[in-house]
């Protein structure tokens, strides 16, 4: 080096601490496929609520529907949510519902409150049914089978938020089952499939419960707590 030369100036910066997305799109299940029975998918009941992804960073939560700018100026309850979580950085993937006074979801009281009317009508709760961040690192590229025992992990069930449960391989069974109590569709998600934004392809299917019967009573929310896992 010659004289005079300077030698570089090396300065030590702190890594940026990795930040979750403001918005994802979501993915879609595929429509109007016959029931089937497969050990390589988990069958969960179709739960007459709309989609919501959860945002908690750093404390703060956020939340995304297909339907509101800023659910919390509907739903204010759903501000105690973040206590359902034992983890931060994270992104799950659920199903907004709204339940009456027993503790049973309406799906006339949610179209209500997405449409601001009655605001304070029944009480918003979550079905949490996949994780797509932990600690701001994304999971979606890992299989369904994978996210979803990491969730087991990080969602702490409540009377306002629970994990989803279902059953593996058998979805006549869960259909037969679930078309008792007036719901009328299942969950299919194909175990080792990644996370798909947009179109789920055949990795996710929405199927109809064939036939079925008007139910006297709608089942409680607690019901997802009974199913074996």
């Amino acid at each position: 080096m010659s004289r005079g030369e300077q030698l570089p100036l090396e300065i030590d910066s702190p890594a940026r601490a990795p930040r979750l997305p403001h918005r994802l799109r979501l993915m879609q299940p595929t429509l109007e496929r016959a029931l089937f029975d497969d050990p390589d998918f988990f069958f969960e009941p179709w739960w007459p609520g709309t989609r919501m992804a959860v945002f908690l960073e750093a404390g703060h939560l956020r939340l995304q529907t297909e339907h509101l700018g800023d659910p919390l100026g509907v739903f204010p309850e759903l501000a105690d949510l973040a206590r359902s979580f034992v983890s931060d950085g994270i992104v799950v993937d659920g199903t907004l519902l709204v339940l009456d006074s027993n503790g049973r979801p309406d799906a006339d009281l949610l179209r209500r409150r997405l449409q601001g009317r009655q605001k304070h009508s029944g009480h918003a709760a979550f079905v949490a049914s996949d994780l797509l961040y932990r600690h701001a690192i994304a999971l979606t590229a890992q299989p369904y089978s994978a996210r979803r025992e990491q969730m087991r992990d990080v969602v702490r069930d409540g009377d306002w938020c629970v994990g989803s449960r279902g059953v593996r391989g058998e979805g006549w069974t869960l259909a037969n089952a679930v078309a008792r109590m007036g719901i009328e569709a299942v969950s299919a998600r194909r175990l080792d499939a990644r996370y798909h934004h947009g179109p789920a392809g055949d990795a996710w299917f929405r199927l109809p419960v064939a036939e079925t019967p008007a139910a006297d009573t709608r089942p409680l929310l607690a019901l997802i707590q009974r199913l074996p896992l």
